[in-house]
């Protein structure tokens, strides 16, 4: 409940920009470019800090890192509620980012400590569902009082409510079921042999070993690599879905964050249902279930470009399935896969350069996609056929990993 409470506010400090980013745009009288831009600077900074991070939890474990970074976050939030200038946005912004990257790596890490091999995917699937319901509660609360208060209201409210999650955390998590005095549940984490072969290693393995196991995985590469592709399509919905539907629909602002919400909130389906489809229908393998939802979306994404203008019924059908076939893969790949793959001491490691690879595609999610639209004078279609081509790349590369399985299934 707390690492689920934890990650869900942060997409409350998080996703608030993507709604009050038409309304920054018309004031400050910025293109597309220059306002994707602020959310793609969010994403660089959050790629490099998701690696960087991702060393630093395993020495300084999930409890004082997550409390850390949830104080920075909503402080950066009431921070940009004041700004005034494209240099301040971009410079809170990318601090945002920073302590945001180290949240799923986080995450992740404690899960895999709390749970064993055969329901890894289930719980991470229903622990993922933390950032749908996320993003659903960050698009309706910013719509909300974007459309009350103005737009500096989206980063007053979440930051503060950042404040007191963060002392919840630091009051009550426990980073291993050790840690609360019970026996180590993981059976896929066994003690190694010293260079005598006699007695178990250290608990903790050197920055330089955790880094070595890490680079050196070629399973955890094809992951990264095509998480980098499917996270550019996700970013790209959850930064432009309440755009598209305010300038191609024609809906208000509050009106556009209300029906957006399909996308997470039929994501979530998406999620749980691929981490149970992965452990009980095809043996613990989280690929074949990326590659089929991946071609699915790609497929989608050609769909958007049928839909007439103003149509918002069916542009928000189709955004609620887009988050079915986006969340079920984000969570597999970001989360149950990394962990399925990774050394057991080395999770958050892993995780941090899967999530890193993703995060870096991201950056083209905001000005990538807002130059695409400068570019075509507005239109759409450009913007959806490239994501149906993005979508593509990993199906393609997770289908190679068709029949791997991960180390302790059965």
């Amino acid at each position: 409940m707390l690492l689920w409470g934890a990650y869900a506010s942060y997409y409350l400090c998080r996703l608030n920009f993507a709604v009050a980013q038409p309304l920054i745009r018309d004031e400050f009288g910025w293109t597309d470019a220059q306002i994707g831009l602020i959310p793609s600077v969010y994403a660089g900074v959050y790629a490099i800090g998701q690696f960087v991070n991702g060393q630093l939890a395993e020495r300084f474990g999930t409890r004082a890192m997550m409390t850390f970074s949830l104080v920075v976050a909503g402080s950066m939030n009431l921070l940009f509620a004041q700004a005034d200038s494209y240099a301040e946005m971009l410079i809170f912004w990318g601090l945002n980012g920073w302590v945001q990257s180290a949240g799923w790596s986080l995450v992740v890490e404690t899960m895999a400590n709390w749970t064993s091999v055969k329901r890894r995917g289930m719980t991470i699937g229903l622990i993922s569902t933390c950032y749908q319901v996320g993003n659903v509660a960050a698009w309706l609360l910013a719509g909300y009082l974007v459309g009350e208060l103005g737009w500096r209201a989206a980063f007053w409210v979440p930051g503060l409510w950042l404040l007191p999650m963060a002392a919840l955390f630091l009051l009550f998590l426990r980073n291993r079921p050790e840690d609360a005095g019970f026996a180590p549940i993981r059976e896929d984490q066994e003690p190694e042999a010293t260079s005598h072969g006699s007695s178990p290693a250290p608990d903790r393995l050197s920055a330089a070993q955790v880094l070595k196991m890490t680079l050196s995985n070629r399973i955890l590469w094809i992951l990264a690599i095509g998480f980098f592709c499917a996270n550019s399509v996700r970013y790209a919905f959850m930064n432009w879905s309440v755009t598209y539907m305010k300038d191609f629909h024609g809906q208000s602002i509050k009106e556009s964050a209300f029906m957006a919400v399909a996308l997470p909130l039929i994501g979530s389906v998406g999620a749980i249902s691929a981490g149970w489809a992965s452990d009980n229908l095809f043996g613990s393998r989280r690929a074949p279930l990326c590659a089929i939802m991946l071609f699915g979306l790609a497929a989608l994404c050609v769909v958007f470009v049928q839909v007439p203008q103003g149509d918002w019924v069916l542009g928000t059908a189709l955004l609620g399935l887009a988050g079915f076939l986006i969340y079920g893969p984000d969570m597999l790949m970001s989360g149950a896969a990394t962990v399925d793959f990774s050394h057991p001491r080395a999770a958050a490691a892993a995780t941090g350069l899967t999530m890193s690879a993703g995060a870096a595609g991201a950056i083209f999610s905001g000005a990538g996609v807002g130059w695409l639209k400068d570019v075509t004078g507005g239109d759409w279609n450009l913007v959806f056929y490239v994501l149906a081509g993005l979508s593509v790349i990993p199906a393609l590369m997770m289908a190679t990993l068709w029949n791997v399985r991960p180390k302790g299934a059965k």
